[in-house]
């Protein structure tokens, strides 16, 4: 067969391909929809009884700004990673995880001055756990969709940072709404589920985001 016969038999099979928009409009696009998943389910949820001394205390601020800081950093990862060319190396991975890891560690050492006196651990844990996932879900869900129509490289990777950061952005809606300070039903109820989600999506990005292979 002639190289023409074989470039127009190859162009022939060819389908448009539309070009997605720009990794930062698609970053800021999916930042905006959790985001309003987030605070329109902390709403629906409804606000912990002593919110308005809480937002006035420094020690919770710096928490919630924490986890801020791991939901942008771990958005802009997972969509970088699924750019060709655009991961920053491993210290940018480690960024959003450190962060997560400060805000234990704050947990840890302080105790918010509105906290209610530490109860007991029991299985009524277990709805706080429930409500983060259900605030997760949908912007979870909104990114994995977005993703799968790029070409990351690191499915792994991609999808760790596609959970972490709506599981940390629900972390933050969930303490909107318990009133519980007591670092061992925050790291229990609170921090593990949102860890637990970020694994699982190391899975579901090796099955859901990989790309086929090419035979030879």
């Amino acid at each position: 067969m002639e190289t023409e016969e074989v470039v127009r038999s190859l162009v022939n099979g060819l389908t448009p391909v539309r070009r997605l928009p720009g990794l930062g409009w698609r970053s800021a696009l999916w930042t905006i929809f959790a985001l309003a998943c987030v605070c329109a389910g902390t709403f629906a949820l409804g606000a912990r009884p002593d919110l308005a001394g809480a937002i006035r205390d420094p020690a919770f601020l710096r928490a919630n700004a924490l986890l801020l800081l791991v939901f942008v950093l771990s958005a802009r990862a997972a969509f970088q990673l699924s750019v060709p060319g655009s991961d920053r190396g491993a210290a940018a991975r480690m960024l959003p995880l450190g962060g997560l890891l400060l805000w234990g560690c704050c947990i840890a050492c302080g105790r918010s001055a509105c906290a209610l006196p530490p109860a007991p651990i029991s299985i009524a844990g277990l709805s706080c756990a429930v409500k983060l996932l259900l605030l997760g879900l949908a912007p979870s869900l909104m990114g994995f969709s977005m993703l799968r129509k790029a070409a990351p490289l690191s499915p792994g990777w991609t999808g760790w940072f596609a959970l972490l950061s709506p599981g940390s952005l629900a972390l933050l809606g969930t303490r909107w709404v318990c009133a519980r300070e007591d670092p061992l039903h925050l790291f229990l109820w609170h921090l593990l589920p949102a860890l637990a989600a970020a694994l699982l999506g190391i899975y579901l990005g090796r099955r859901l985001l990989a790309r086929p292979r090419l035979r030879a």
